[in-house]
């Protein structure tokens, strides 16, 4: 899979392409992606950081499933984990819940950005 592939791929659950420019991407980066153009190490790394995946990801399109994590979240992550493998049915489901609230709602948050992305670019297009 080529870069450009890969990025329009992982940049579809941020609003597609060029909604990165939001998140800190240059408009001349994202041109040069999806020109297919080579756009070295150092705004790769920027891109992968962005879209919150590995620079092998990102290049490859294939996921590692062998993720690290910062020491503060692991943390989190090894506490989630006891949790949800204990036997406590009211602490899973509450987890369970809390989780899927915050997803629901960073999904609902990106979706509102996004159509506000949208518009902007409309009425740019349309000025």
């Amino acid at each position: 899979m080529s870069l450009k592939d890969s990025y329009i791929k992982l940049s579809k659950k941020f609003g597609g392409t060029h909604s990165l420019i939001n998140k800190g991407l240059t408009q001349a980066t994202v041109n040069s992606i999806m020109r297919g153009s080579d756009i070295g190490v150092s705004k790769a790394y920027e891109v992968a950081k962005i879209l919150g995946v590995t620079m092998e990801e990102l290049l490859t399109g294939k996921k590692n499933y062998k993720t690290s994590y910062l020491p503060e979240h692991e943390k989190y992550i090894d506490k989630l984990i006891e949790i949800l493998n204990n036997h406590d049915e009211e602490k899973k489901t509450a987890i369970k819940i809390i989780l899927d609230n915050l997803k629901r709602d960073t999904w609902e948050q990106q979706e509102r950005k996004s159509k506000h992305q949208e518009i902007n670019i409309k009425k740019q297009k349309t000025g």
